[in-house]
């Protein structure tokens, strides 16, 4: 048996032995079922993802080693080892219920929720087919490209620079679809179908605060943005002292907390300066700790933090909604030589009216910097009354439910070349002392410049940021 043969059992083997499934002794809440697919095909839809990730990465190494940076094959299995269709999985390799098949079934089912809910949650759920269904014949088309054109000539190495850069657009769009479909989801759940109910294990309440704790650790290190990761460690080192205090010998909760444990374990050690897999190093500390090892526990395929818990969800309750996986990220490794690099981000071409059901006001003149990559650092310039605050930027929330004090929290923004490019300030609470308002500072020419925003319950101010390209 060789290494390729072994490394595909032991991925088949992470997906199919524990694929997910309720427990036929608790039949589900038609409605809260019909919720749970989403949940369902989504998280399916992420171990595909993780499959193909493995191949772009290759391709990413293949293709640098034609130019002049030295390859470091991370996997040993190519697209003729894998189905034709990843997500459709025709001889059933991956999955027990495939992505495709989740789809088919959400779609039929989403008649037991309400008209007006099942449009919502059915446009995400096309969104998502739509971006898998592009990973799957992207990995063909860069294979082909890759076969068949010289990479030694400079155009060629662009053009599939190019299209490495678009993978990983559609990984990124895929998170994003992702959280806005979880977001939909609890909305609707909590409006309309939530029932408060004493779990039969005092551990599953713990593990549902920990799946919540874990999302913006991920999402921390996804962007970068990591100001906040001491405050989400100590919440996850809380959440596992609960666990530890809790008499509980179901199989499903043991592989829980274990998980729960191995991802507190690798969190510190990327906050203690731990160290990392060499063959990862172009990729960066925060990538590889994000999807090696801390995705991995929280994941069904490995850890099986998320499969455990969605579990014990199933068994004890018929009317509560499952939780969502969290995708890994995807990056291109550039070689040594330097190759002209594609600036993918989408353009933007007005700014939105509307988001999250609040209106966008704009009330002052636009931010004037003079880098494309800037700091910016955001406070209570006010009484300190426990406001409480998201931060879209260009469509993307970098940062939620962050809470704000007379310390500057700070976080690095990126300007898309062309378009429009904005930052919005969404309040999570009104503080004791309405409105909801956050002091922004950053530098122009050296000099330290602030703006002030104002937000509340019904209304979020946005301000759009200008380059100035004079030298």
């Amino acid at each position: 048996m060789n290494i390729t043969q072994i490394s595909l059992i032991n991925l088949f083997l992470f997906l199919t032995s524990f694929a997910f499934s309720q427990p036929q002794n608790n039949p589900p809440n038609p409605p809260v079922k019909a919720l749970n697919n989403y949940v369902q095909f989504t998280n399916e839809s992420i171990h595909g993802l993780m499959v193909v990730h493995r191949l772009l990465e290759n391709f990413n190494q293949e293709v640098n080693s034609y130019v002049d940076l030295q390859s470091n094959q991370l996997n040993f299995f190519a697209n003729k080892d894998l189905p034709k269709n990843i997500f459709l999985d025709e001889e059933d390799w991956f999955y027990k219920t495939s992505p495709y098949e989740w789809y088919n079934i959400t779609k039929a089912e989403s008649r037991f929720l309400k008209p007006e809910e099942a449009k919502i949650l059915n446009r995400h759920l096309e969104k998502i087919k739509k971006i898998i269904d592009r990973v799957n014949q992207m990995r063909f088309e860069w294979e082909s490209f890759i076969k068949n054109n010289d990479l030694q000539k400079e155009e060629n190495q662009t053009e599939i620079y190019r299209r490495m850069e678009n993978g990983v657009d559609l990984y990124e769009n895929f998170y994003l679809e992702k959280e806005a479909l979880r977001k939909s989801l609890k909305k609707i759940y909590q409006k309309n179908y939530f029932v408060q109910k004493e779990y039969k294990s005092l551990g599953v309440p713990v593990l549902i605060k920990i799946h919540n704790n874990i999302l913006p650790i991920l999402k921390s290190m996804r962007y970068e943005v990591t100001g906040s990761l001491p405050v989400y460690t100590k919440r996850l080192e809380e959440n596992i002292d609960e666990l530890n205090s809790i008499v509980n010998i179901h199989s499903r909760y043991k592989m829980a907390k274990a998980a729960a444990k191995d991802f507190l374990v690798n969190l510190k050690k990327y906050q203690g300066g731990g160290g990392f897999d060499n063959k990862y190093k172009l990729y960066g500390k925060s990538y590889f700790y994000h999807n090696v090892e801390l995705v991995a526990a929280f994941n069904n395929y490995s850890g099986r933090m998320m499969r455990a818990t969605n579990e014990m969800i199933a068994f004890e309750s018929n009317n509560q909604l499952f939780l969502v996986e969290e995708p890994h990220i995807f990056k291109v490794i550039y070689p040594k030589k330097e190759i002209q690099r594609v600036e993918n981000q989408p353009v933007i071409e007005d700014v939105p009216e509307e988001i999250n059901d609040r209106n966008v006001v704009m009330r002052q003149q636009n931010i004037v910097v003079d880098k494309k990559e800037f700091t910016l650092q955001i406070f209570d310039n006010k009484q300190v009354d426990g406001d409480i605050i998201s931060i879209n930027f260009n469509g993307k929330w970098i940062i939620e439910n962050q809470k704000l004090s007379k310390n500057p929290f700070k976080f690095k923004v990126k300007l898309n070349p062309k378009g429009e490019n904005y930052i919005l300030l969404h309040a999570e609470n009104l503080g004791k002392v309405p409105p909801n308002t956050a002091a922004l500072v950053y530098y122009y020419k050296g000099k330290r410049q602030q703006v002030v925003l104002n937000s509340n319950l019904n209304e979020s101010e946005m301000i759009k940021f200008e380059f100035d390209e004079s030298k």
